[in-house]
């Protein structure tokens, strides 16, 4: 055999060598799409609503009203809580003005020490006034923004079920106003058995098939306990960009790894 045969044979068998340790042996697993991130949306005040801005599907950007209650109620409790605060102020800076000169006619022999001890609780009683009216000011605004809740990340509306008119009584039990799940990101869950999820680490890079279309993601969580109803089971969850396709939860996918 010549020099130059020998050498393309080496080379031949060197490429399958090289190709067979770039194999990687793809696992196929049977997974459906669920929200990487689904609140229920309330609120802590009562009101009656006054618009419904979001519809089942709309996408959302974070801080984005979706729903308003009245506003009118909570602006006057604001408007109230303003005008106690500014009286509370000026009732505290008379307390102390009067303290401030009873406290020289004291040093001056011209007060006896119960009418200095009056002054002294009369300021103290203008000041916890003043302090109360501060913290009803801050909770009138907070009430107030309350009356609007926003979306608290950029979302997709899942449901919405306050409708325009509907008196919402949050002091019984806060009702659910609007259903939202963070948008574009969703995940993939499967399960498997205790011998074949230690085979799996965070990150790990997956593909996951939905109806021809292949989505690149890579595992977000490893369960490190059993579901009720998957006993002996644990649910792995690939997370992925859904690049603005219309995914639904539920939905059986696919996930290679």
């Amino acid at each position: 055999m010549s020099l130059k045969y020998n050498i393309k044979k080496f080379l031949s068998i060197i490429t399958v060598l090289l190709i067979s340790n770039s194999i990687v042996i793809a696992e196929e697993f049977e997974a459906h799409l669920i929200w990487s991130q689904r609140v229920e949306l309330s609120t802590p005040v009562s009101g009656v609503v006054q618009k419904v801005y979001v519809e089942s599907g709309k996408n959302v950007a974070k801080g984005e009203v979706l729903i308003q209650l009245d506003p009118r109620t909570f602006k006057a409790d604001l408007k109230y809580a303003k005008a106690k605060l500014k009286n509370a102020n000026e009732q505290n800076k008379e307390a102390k003005r009067e303290l401030d000169r009873q406290l020289d006619m004291y040093d001056r022999d011209m007060l006896s020490d119960h009418e200095l001890q009056i002054a002294k609780n009369n300021f103290t009683s203008a000041r916890a006034l003043y302090h109360q009216a501060q913290a009803a000011l801050i909770k009138a605004k907070i009430n107030l923004e309350y009356s609007a809740i926003r979306a608290p990340f950029n979302a997709i509306v899942i449901k919405t079920t306050a409708v325009k008119g509907q008196v919402v009584a949050s002091e019984i039990t806060p009702p659910i106003l609007v259903v939202v799940a963070e948008a574009q990101k969703i995940l993939a869950r499967f399960y498997v058995t205790i011998d074949k999820v230690n085979s799996f680490v965070i990150n790990q890079e997956a593909k996951v098939n939905i109806a021809d279309h292949v989505f690149s993601g890579k595992i977000y969580t490893i369960a490190l306990e059993q579901e009720q109803l998957k006993l002996g089971q644990y649910a792995v969850d690939v997370i992925f960009d859904s690049e603005n396709k219309v995914l639904r939860a539920g939905q059986k996918v696919t996930v290679n790894l």
